[in-house]
């Protein structure tokens, strides 16, 4: 396994420095005047297409592996063809920044029906004896499966807002799934989740703090693609396992995008998917670390408000390590969680007493 994930992560590096060094001379691969917008925090031309790399990393050692023979290799080969229409949907977006939301939503859900009929990723309870019957009627599962892997594809293309902030958050969460699959001797989920987190840390590594790559739509639909099809397979493969830890292990990207939506919805009376630069990080950035630490250059500001997010990440993580297969605790720890963001986006909102609408 660790010699694929190796694999991953030079290739995913390698295809980083090729993209930053042509987009020097081929402007095709800088798109920045197509994606203004008030979530656009950097002001040096960048290209957005780091997650072209991730891809083909994942995508290339599983070939390999499965051209070798290795066990674990087949199934999950399926996984990367049946993620490619999820990552061109942002890859397009990222080239063109015009791509059909209707288009995008299209393409996200054929990935994940071919994932359910095929590979037989499915939703098949959430530990809760009045709803889980209804997870023997097949469309209710299907219907439930789609709306979970659109979600966290698009939960973690939400908090990918500074350098570092949605890759480590995404590699954070791979890696305890893997943790809890390995705990339980379940190879295949272990390798995935190893592999496509050194293709992430290959990105990583050119994204964070000076941001010289970004991850792209591409790259963030990829990676919540991918974690929603390594926390469902666990969760279905092994009773063991709470519902609840599938939801606490990606509490942060999760609950980021829900109040997002009531946010803006409910309190700004806007469509619920317009972006604005109200996120707990774009505050963070704006607010919290110019008051309390004084610094006002960007370049410093971007990489330090990922430290605070994945703090915040890892509070949600460390309990669904620990109580992975106790749904009481794990219910517990969500509304904890829930109260503790509240908390925090309310608070740093007041320190310079701006409306919210």
């Amino acid at each position: 396994m660790l010699k694929y994930a190796s694999l991953a992560f030079f290739l995913s590096f390698l295809i980083c420095i090729l993209i930053i060094k042509l987009s020097k001379k081929i402007t095709f691969f800088i798109t920045d005047h197509l994606h203004l917008g008030p979530q656009t925090f950097h002001s040096t031309p960048t290209p957005r297409t780091g997650g072209l790399a991730i891809f083909l990393g994942i995508f290339c050692s599983l070939i390999i592996a499965f051209l070798i023979g290795e066990p674990f290799s087949s199934s999950f080969l399926y996984i990367a063809f049946f993620s490619f229409p999820v990552f061109l949907a942002g890859f397009l977006e990222d080239l063109t920044g015009k791509l059909n939301p209707k288009l995008r939503m299209l393409l996200l859900s054929g990935s994940g029906i071919l994932a359910f009929f095929i590979l037989e990723v499915r939703v098949i309870r959430l530990d809760l004896p009045l709803v889980d019957p209804l997870f023997q009627i097949k469309i209710f599962s299907l219907f439930f499966t789609l709306f979970a892997l659109v979600g966290i594809s698009n939960a973690i293309n939400i908090i990918d807002g500074f350098n570092g902030l949605a890759s480590m958050v995404s590699m954070m969460i791979l890696m305890a799934i893997a943790y809890v699959a390995y705990k339980l001797g379940d190879y295949e989920i272990t390798s995935l989740c190893v592999i496509s987190a050194f293709a992430l840390l290959g990105f990583f590594l050119l994204n964070y703090p000076f941001g010289l790559i970004f991850l792209g739509d591409g790259g963030a639909y990829l990676s919540g693609f991918l974690i929603g099809i390594a926390s469902i397979l666990l969760v279905k493969k092994h009773p063991q396992v709470s519902a609840w830890f599938a939801l606490m292990v990606n509490i942060y990207p999760v609950y980021e995008t829900l109040f997002s939506i009531y946010r803006r919805k409910f309190l700004r009376k806007r469509p619920a998917m317009s972006p604005d630069a109200l996120h707990l990080h774009s505050l963070i950035y704006q607010i919290f670390i110019k008051r309390f630490f004084n610094i006002h250059s960007s370049y410093l500001r971007n990489p330090l408000t990922s430290v605070f997010m994945w703090v915040l990440n890892a509070i949600g993580m460390v309990p669904a390590l620990l109580f992975w297969n106790s749904t009481l605790i794990l219910v517990l720890c969500c509304i904890f969680f829930a109260i503790l963001y509240n908390y925090l986006y309310w608070k740093v909102l007041k320190l310079k007493l701006i409306k919210i609408n």
